[in-house]
């Protein structure tokens, strides 16, 4: 933003600034008022001031109310939930009908009557992470979508869980998911990603819950532009290399590739092909090294791998 060629202070604002008597202050105060920059996110290259002046003139400036205060941003943690008991369960229910109309629904949905506890569960989603009926019912509908697109891909008949759902909510409040627009995207945009996680998983022949850092290459790897078919390609130089499914290992192997703009199956087959004679032709698996692989993968039953 550029700054501004005139600068207007109420009274009010004068008053306060002359009654700190503090020039860093008022210095502060105007460059944010010329440039909008209530962050301070350059200030310390636009001003003449040290880190701890800048410091002390922001606290100054938020003391008087002359800079707003962003709130903290709360961390909810299920240590720290509130235990609630069958009591206190019947309570809010009578006085919250919503309360009873979601037991209802989740009970229908899941197909089942809900236990004691996992009433109590149910609570402290509403209570403690004070998510909203309709959002709950949203992240109860995600759970369902994904376990059912998980059974699809793997031939088994996984069922949602209270715990499952717990979990989900946990995620949702600590990302500010509270609203069902918000709700809606963050739905859309999981579900998508599920496909091309899948079809990697396959590749690689991980019929298991992927960990976050696992999950964080893949991701990487897809945003990169590889096909899964490439990915395989780099899986089985690795599997070759190191004997195990190393994580680190193969994403060094896409970054180079990466780096040298190759990301299909045609595209790395090519520069392998146009590589001189003398140079090994690490990329180009033969059918001996193919069942070296696959006796490589039998034998250690596609344990973790390092992540």
């Amino acid at each position: 933003m550029e700054p501004l060629e005139f600068i207007t202070l109420s009274p009010q604002e004068t008053a306060k600034l002359l009654s700190t008597g503090s020039g860093d202050a008022a210095l502060v105060f105007l460059y944010i008022r010329s440039t909008g920059d209530s962050r301070l996110l350059h200030a310390r290259e636009a001003l003449p001031l040290s880190d701890q002046a800048l410091g002390w003139a922001e606290s100054l400036l938020k003391q008087l109310g002359l800079l707003e205060v962003t709130p903290q941003k709360t961390r909810y943690e299920k240590d720290q939930a509130p235990v609630y008991t069958g009591e206190a369960v019947a309570a809010y229910a009578a006085r919250d009908p919503s309360f009873a109309g979601l037991q209802g629904e989740i009970s229908r949905r899941l197909g089942r009557v809900l236990t004691s506890e996992e009433l109590k569960t149910l609570l402290a989603i509403r209570d403690y992470l004070k998510l909203p009926p309709e959002v709950v019912s949203m992240v109860l509908t995600y759970c369902l979508q994904r376990t059912e697109y998980y059974n699809r891909s793997h031939g088994t008949n996984r069922n949602v869980t209270i715990r499952a759902l717990e979990k989900e909510c946990y995620t949702w409040a600590n990302q500010g998911i509270t609203t069902l627009p918000l709700a809606s995207e963050y739905i859309s945009k999981k579900l998508s990603d599920l496909e091309p996680e899948s079809r990697v998983k396959r590749t690689l022949g991980l019929d298991r819950p992927l960990a976050d850092t696992e999950k964080d290459y893949i991701h990487a790897w897809l945003q990169w532009g590889f096909q899964p078919e490439a990915i395989k390609a780099a899986y089985e130089k690795t599997v070759l290399s190191t004997g195990k499914l190393a994580w680190r290992y193969m994403n060094k192997i896409l970054l180079n590739w990466h780096e040298k703009g190759l990301h299909t199956l045609r595209e790395i087959q090519g520069e392998v092909k146009a590589a001189p004679a003398d140079t090994p032709a690490q990329n180009v698996l033969g059918e001996s090294e193919r069942s070296a692989i696959e006796a490589l993968a039998r034998r250690h039953g596609q344990k973790k791998g390092d992540a």
